[in-house]
Formats: structure tokens, C-alpha cells, sequence
């Protein structure tokens, strides 16, 4: 697996927009709809993606809704399968696979030191 974005849940969208796009430069490659939470913004930070996200997306998350640093994300082309897999691995996970918008699924799994991981899969 390979990294391919790093999220940061943020109180204040435009703030953070402003620092990593207007500031810092980095390219906006899309802008997803939240519905009531807001949209979250993908961007380009180099051989990575940076994706910025409205707290209120996960209001009442417990430990997924505290600002900051708030997952590594694996894409996979089988979210079920790489879910079993790390399962038969021993990995523990928060938040079994779910459609959080249509066609796109997320799973949530402890890395070390309480760091979030996700795996990540957008039906095409």
C-alpha cells in the first residue's frame, strides 16, 4: 500500500484555505460537497495529496473529531478484501467499511500511537 493522502481536520475552512493555497501555493484539485458539513478541499502538496476537512464532518466522532492531523489514507481497488486482509493481520479497526458519499467507501483502522488510518476507495 501507498500513501496517498494525508488529512487534517480543520475549525476554520477558509483559514486553512487560505494558508495552504494562497499562501503556501499548493493547487486545489477538487472540492468535494459535504452536504450540511461544508466541502472538503483536495490538494495538490507534491507526491501527496493534503485533504483539508470541516470539523463538523465528524461531529460526535469520538477520537475521528478531534482537529488536527486526522489520517494516512490507503487508496485500494477492493476496500472489503484489504479490510479482511488486515483483519487476518491483526489490525483493529474503528469504523468498518461504510459509503460516506455515493461511490465513495471508507474504513478507519488504529495505526500506532493513536494515529488514524483509513483506506479509501472511489467507485470509478
Amino acid at each position: 500500500m501507498k500513501i496517498w493522502k494525508i488529512a487534517l481536520l480543520v475549525e476554520d475552512m477558509k483559514e486553512a484555505e487560505e494558508l495552504y493555497v494562497n499562501k503556501l501555493g499548493m493547487k486545489v484539485l477538487e472540492r468535494l460537497d459535504l452536504g450540511d458539513a461544508g466541502e472538503a478541499l483536495f490538494l495538490d502538496a507534491g507526491n501527496v495529496n493534503l485533504e483539508l476537512i470541516p470539523t463538523k464532518a465528524f461531529e460526535g466522532g469520538g477520537r475521528l473529531a478531534i482537529p488536527g492531523v486526522h489520517h494516512l489514507s490507503f487508496q485500494v481497488d477492493d476496500i472489503d478484501k484489504s479490510t479482511e486482509e488486515l483483519k487476518a493481520e491483526g489490525i483493529k479497526f474503528i469504523k468498518e467499511p461504510f459509503e460516506a458519499l455515493p461511490g465513495l467507501m471508507l474504513a478507519f483502522f488504529d495505526g500506532t500511537n493513536g494515529v488514524n488510518l483509513q483506506l479509501f476507495h472511489r467507485k470509478s
